[in-house]
């Protein structure tokens, strides 16, 4: 594709300075991964200046520069696209260079606060299910994975340029749909400006990004950007949320309404029935839309009120796609949920459930303390909060990790920050909801109360080893990830391996 054409897909007013007819095989923001033929994106960011990075992208092969009006550039001999805004012209431009890979495929967008990742994952199983074939690629914070292959993710929703390439490699290798996360932020930096997505789906909105979003005013908005510029399509929205129900009202498109609780169902297209709980997992008996629309039951090995939430929006993207949703309830039967949430860790020979869950907001915490209290004969909880990040949620965390029989404040990535300092506040929101400060021996005993153990490791192994048989042990806030930030550096740690080490240990304790 030649510059100029590339020119002629950017929305807004552009600019050609210079040859033309260079042709342009790529857009890379990111000079280090410029390849032959690509056109480099100079940003401004908040950390880094692009036009510090020119020289260094030329080396590796950049044919031509994208830049925003306005922006003064050093002098170079390659011809620069000039355009409005470089947030959408690089979206718009990279769409183009890949072959515009979200028009011939279903692009589902998931948003809101909890739930993206667990319900992008669901959505897959579900189409693929319906379908009887692997066909549904997944976009989003543990990875971009289509086909049993999983490539890192550095962001929730990637950058734009990034995600064009994503989708065209999935489109290439035989997808026909992909389930996307799609983050607050990602909207506001128009990471998705050039997809079209046929169905957006919602799951709710609690506190999460104040540090970078000026309020939740702010936040809401951004959330609510992807359903009113959507056009066709067709939104899959929980309207239990308050905020779900301001969506639905507001959407252009058609709406599914999704109501989680039983009998709640005047105003809904998708709704319980019934929903019975145990140890071992749920049966929900739904109604639902569309060509195969009435009551379908779904026996599922998931837990939780919250996951209610996630099987029923996902189900009501299924239908939104005019898809057979008993096959799809039948292939969630056998889902596990995404990695890292309510992730078991222990086995047969243990005494006690070891989850590890990504549950990072109060909301989160809330609700997977909520969902395991049933498998449980006490819950403990191991939790904290991130430095450099929103500290108004860290009381918030503290109240909602009270509810935990036995709650161990510690270090989540403490960043740049002093874990003790982060801490505090947290402490105090667990003192506020009742919860007293417990010496190891109390805990022991099996009183209520918390514990405080910044090395996170060490508290993981407090944890693990006061539990009394019959217990869960949630350690939540990290999920999937695989590392601990700590200042500037980024250590190896996994939560997930230090449970079940963790568990190996009190194991052979029992055997002594």
């Amino acid at each position: 594709m030649t510059l100029a054409e590339l020119a002629r897909e950017i929305r807004g007013e552009t600019e050609v300075v210079g040859d033309r007819a260079i042709r342009v095989t790529g857009v890379q923001h990111d000079s280090r991964h410029v390849e032959p033929g690509d056109m480099f994106v100079v940003r401004r960011g908040a950390k880094h200046d692009g036009r510090s990075f020119i020289d260094a992208a030329i080396e590796r092969g950049a044919v031509a520069l994208l830049a925003e009006r306005g922006l003064e550039l050093p002098a170079v001999k390659l011809p620069v696209l000039r355009v409005a805004n470089v947030a959408d012209g690089m979206a718009f431009a990279a769409a183009a260079a890949y072959g515009h890979p979200a028009f011939s495929l279903d692009i589902v967008g998931v948003t809101g606060t909890n739930g993206k990742t667990t319900t992008t994952h669901l959505v897959r199983a579900a189409i693929d299910g319906a379908n009887g074939a692997p066909v549904t690629g997944v976009v989003g914070t543990v990875g971009h994975t289509f086909a049993g292959r999983t490539v890192a993710a550095a962001h929730t929703t990637p950058e734009s340029d990034e995600l064009a390439r994503v989708l065209a490699a999935m489109r290439r290798e035989g997808a026909t749909a992909v389930a996307m996360e799609v983050s607050s932020i990602a909207l506001v930096l128009r990471r998705v400006a050039a997809v079209r997505f046929r169905v957006a789906a919602f799951t709710n909105l609690t506190q999460d990004h104040l540090d970078f979003h000026a309020s939740m005013e702010e936040y809401a908005a951004a959330k609510m950007e992807l359903f009113t510029t959507m056009a066709p399509g067709l939104a899959v929205v929980n309207v239990d949320d308050p905020f779900g129900a301001k969506i639905a009202a507001a959407c252009k498109c058609k709406v599914l309404r999704v109501r989680t609780r039983p009998g709640a169902s005047t105003d809904a297209d998708v709704y319980p029935e019934s929903v019975t709980m145990s140890g071992d997992g749920m049966r929900i008996a739904l109604r639902v839309p569309g060509p195969m629309s009435g009551r379908v039951e779904l026996d599922t090995r998931l837990v939780g009120a919250h996951n209610v939430e996630n099987l029923l929006v996902a189900l009501g993207v299924v239908s939104a796609l005019d898809l057979d949703v008993a096959q799809a309830a039948a292939a969630l039967a056998f889902e596990t949920g995404a990695p890292g949430r309510l992730e078991r860790c222990d086995g047969p020979g243990d005494d006690v459930i070891a989850l590890v869950d990504y549950a990072h907001t109060p909301d989160a915490l809330a609700r997977a303390i909520e969902a395991v209290r049933p498998s449980a004969k006490r819950v403990v909880c191991v939790f904290g909060c991130g430095g450099d990040r929103d500290p108004t949620k860290r009381g918030p965390m503290g109240v909602a990790a009270a509810a935990a029989d036995l709650a161990i404040v510690t270090s989540d990535n403490p960043r740049t920050e002093d874990p003790a300092a982060i801490a505090a506040p947290v402490e105090a929101g667990v003192m506020s909801a009742g919860r007293k400060k417990l010496t190891i021996a109390a805990a022991a005993a099996g009183e209520a109360g918390y514990l405080v153990e910044l090395d996170r490791k060490s508290a993981i192994e407090l944890a693990i080893g006061l539990a009394q048989p019959g217990d869960v042990v949630l350690v939540a806030g990290k999920g999937h990830e695989d590392y601990q930030i700590v200042g500037a550096e980024k250590r190896p740690f996994d939560d997930r391996t230090e449970a079940r080490r963790a568990l190996e240990r009190r194991r052979s304790r029992k055997e002594a």
